[in-house]
């Protein structure tokens, strides 16, 4: 398992993906109701149900309605009809239809739905953070504290060097002694059958 600072690394690369991701999201399935009226016309403020949405498809370019003989429509300002809400990643519902268009909004039950979900998940992703947070070492500490404590360490590592330096010692004075008796076997071994022949 990871240590706390990785894993808080980890949280925080992935709270930033899911802010993406909502931002994303919103931009793209919101029905572009207007919200707030115009700041130059503050006498024109109808009442926010009386607003009328933006229409969900883009306007169609003149040299396309021009193709499609919808001349009259283009002269009457007249649009397309919506398209029908896909997925992300669907195929497009018409044969005919531009892959680079907008999707279609959200119903606005959907909409409202999946963002309480990714609210959701951002509040989780964040109690995750928090938590690491709390469990790294020291967190309660004053700063004079974790000088102490550092020190204290500091202290500590010194004596397992020493002890480690001595243990290398002690390595190295019974690999000789080990090589010592394995030559001597060795010679023995040897010199028994140099005395046979």
């Amino acid at each position: 398992m990871a240590d706390i600072l990785t894993q808080l690394q980890t949280c925080l690369d992935q709270l930033a993906t899911q802010f993406y991701a909502t931002l994303g999201y919103l931009t793209t399935y919101h029905d572009n109701a207007p919200t707030t009226p115009p700041a130059h016309v503050p006498d024109a403020v109808p009442a926010l149900a009386k607003i009328t949405k933006n229409s969900s498809s883009p306007p169609v370019p003149a040299a396309i309605a021009n193709k499609a003989g919808g001349a009259a429509a283009v002269a009457g300002n007249a649009s397309p009809p919506p398209a029908p809400p896909q997925q992300p990643g669907a195929a497009p519902a018409a044969v005919g239809e531009d892959p680079n268009l907008p999707p279609a909004p959200d119903s606005p039950r959907t909409f409202a739905s999946r963002q309480r979900e990714l609210a959701r998940d951002l509040i989780i992703k964040e109690q995750q953070i928090e938590y690491l947070i709390s469990v790294l070492p020291g967190i309660s500490m004053s700063e004079a504290e974790q000088e102490g404590r550092i020190r204290e360490l500091e202290v500590e590592l010194r004596g397992v060097e020493i002890e480690r330096v001595g243990k290398v010692r002690e390595l190295r004075r019974l690999r000789a002694r080990l090589e010592n008796v394995l030559g001597a076997v060795s010679t023995g071994i040897h010199g028994d059958a140099d005395a046979r022949d």
